[in-house]
């Protein structure tokens, strides 16, 4: 392991003794481990000082305050002290030291592309979390991947039970409880038989509960005495079965913002957010998008039982997918390279005129300011004869919904969040108001 120093200069004492305890050896220039001095005045703000090219901790001078300290931590340092602490030397070896552990990597993971530096942090966590039985909160936009990661969590936990994946925005209100807790016969009109829900399904395993914010505020209460308790009550019983599982859930809102809105419970999110993994947004991995579109392009032959015969894509259109700023992140990528593939003609590589999905997107969002509407397209339509207002608002309508349904992969109440307050409506089921629109707009998944 090297030591690079900035800003001082060790004493031989220092050296000779960091040399002894196999800390330092001599030679190199890539020093995994950075001590960063200063007056103990000002420390670096959320970002690592430049020259830090791995781990760190920061080295004041001066005395040094709490408030440079948490400034210090917050930039990333894995610890922060003062020269002129009388336990400075020992501190510095123990960190050192703790610093020269090498971290075990995650094991090998087909099917997941993870080389930019946010997606391997994010790996890195989530093979951390995962070996514990603690419960997981995953946050993130819509399209980001939590699904995979909440399977990924199982997988590396070795637990010898089943995986059980959960939509909860799926699920209509009613039938929540049902779904998760089970019932017993003749708990409810139409129990012919008494049944195990989710969690019981996940003895021994784990739970995967998606979009865990649509899961009505009655069932959250119940949800938190099963976690508590590690009991599962059927509907239509007093008797408790105790259940063992670990619950993974995951959510693309605010949940503060909810729990102040009184649409969430604060106690179940402290249960739930025990250990939280956030996932980075696609344009936060712009260096994993050719690996991205690539693996896509396998895929989709795979899944469609092909020859495949695109096998790369052209510079031009990889600059057109780094360029653009994905909204719906992976998930919206994958349409996109689905959709070219399916209408490609011939050739080996993909070309920016195959992306009509990334040109169609780009092109509705190319004038954010002015907004959906293109008022000189407008203008010289009303002039017309033949414009009729209700006809051009549906098809605005139908253009919106096909989109969201597109980037939400079908499911309507993802697509509903899409759509803003109109897609939600006033219903308890977000995704009501969609499936009504669809209907009504003749449009399908």
């Amino acid at each position: 392991m090297l030591v690079q120093w900035n800003g001082i200069e060790p004493t031989a004492d220092w050296r000779r003794a960091l040399r002894d305890a196999g800390i330092v050896r001599a030679g190199g220039s890539d020093a995994p481990v950075v001590v960063h001095t200063a007056s103990g005045r000002t420390a670096p703000r959320r970002e690592r000082p430049s020259s830090a090219t791995g781990p760190w901790v920061w080295v004041s001078k001066g005395p040094m305050t709490p408030g440079v300290a948490r400034d210090a931590i917050a930039a990333g340092a894995y610890d922060a002290w003062s020269l002129g602490d009388a336990d400075a030397e020992a501190r510095l070896f123990a960190r050192l030291r703790e610093l020269a552990v090498p971290e075990e990597p995650p094991p090998d993971t087909p099917g997941i592309v993870a080389a930019s530096p946010a997606a391997r942090a994010m790996l890195r966590q989530v093979w951390r979390v995962a070996r514990t039985h603690m419960p997981v909160l995953l946050v993130g936009e819509t399209g980001t991947g939590k699904e995979e990661m909440a399977a990924l969590v199982h997988r590396w936990s070795g637990r010898t039970g089943p995986y059980v994946p959960v939509n909860c925005a799926a699920i209509p209100n009613e039938l929540m409880e049902s779904e998760l807790f089970g019932h017993a016969r003749g708990a409810f009109s139409g129990a012919v038989a008494s049944v195990d829900g989710k969690l019981m399904a996940a003895r021994g395993g784990s739970v995967f509960l998606d979009e865990i914010d649509d899961t009505p505020l009655s069932t959250q209460v119940k949800l938190l005495r099963v976690l508590e308790d590690g009991q599962v009550t059927r509907l239509g019983e007093t008797t408790a079965q105790r259940v063992d599982f670990r619950i993974v859930a995951a959510t693309n809102r605010d949940l503060q913002t909810l729990i102040e809105q009184g649409r969430f419970g604060q106690d179940l999110y402290e249960r739930l957010a025990i250990v939280t993994v956030r996932l980075p947004q696609l344009r936060e991995r712009a260096d994993d998008i050719e690996a991205l579109a690539r693996h896509f392009i396998g895929r989709f032959y795979a899944r469609a039982g092909l020859a495949a015969t695109v096998t790369a894509v052209s510079p031009a259109a990889l600059d057109a997918l780094r360029a653009h700023p994905w909204p719906g992140n992976i998930r919206e990528l994958r349409n996109v390279i689905y959709e070219a593939l399916v209408y490609k003609r011939a050739g080996s590589e993909l070309l920016l005129s195959d992306l009509v999905g990334l040109i169609r997107a780009t092109a509705s969002t190319a004038s954010p300011a002015a907004g959906v509407v293109n008022r000189s397209a407008l203008a010289a339509a009303v002039g017309s004869a033949g414009f009729q207002l209700a006809r051009e608002v549906e098809g605005l309508e139908r253009a919106a919904l096909e989109l969201a349904l597109q980037r939400s992969g079908g499911n309507a109440a993802r697509a509903a969040r899409l759509l803003g307050s109109v897609g939600r409506g006033r219903a308890a089921d977000p995704g009501s108001t969609v499936r009504a629109m669809m209907k009504r707009l003749g449009v399908s998944r």
